[in-house]
């Protein structure tokens, strides 16, 4: 529920959804452009995500040993 909060998390769904939105808005845009375009940004969200949460888990683990 905390990513709900996230402006990550909203700027990466508005990003998914723009190319699909432009592509109905304007017919130069193939659909299958639009797919990819939001399944990258997706996918970066995902790994950018998963990385923080890796640094955070590593960070908590190290600051527990040295207490």
């Amino acid at each position: 529920m905390e990513k709900l909060k996230s402006r990550k998390f909203w700027f990466a769904l508005l990003g998914a959804l723009l190319p699909i939105i432009a592509q109905y808005m304007n017919e130069d845009i193939v659909s299958v452009e639009a797919i990819e375009l939001s399944a990258g940004i997706i996918i970066a969200y995902i790994l950018g995500q998963g990385y923080v949460d890796g640094q955070e888990k590593s960070n908590g683990i190290s600051q527990k040993e040295e207490s």
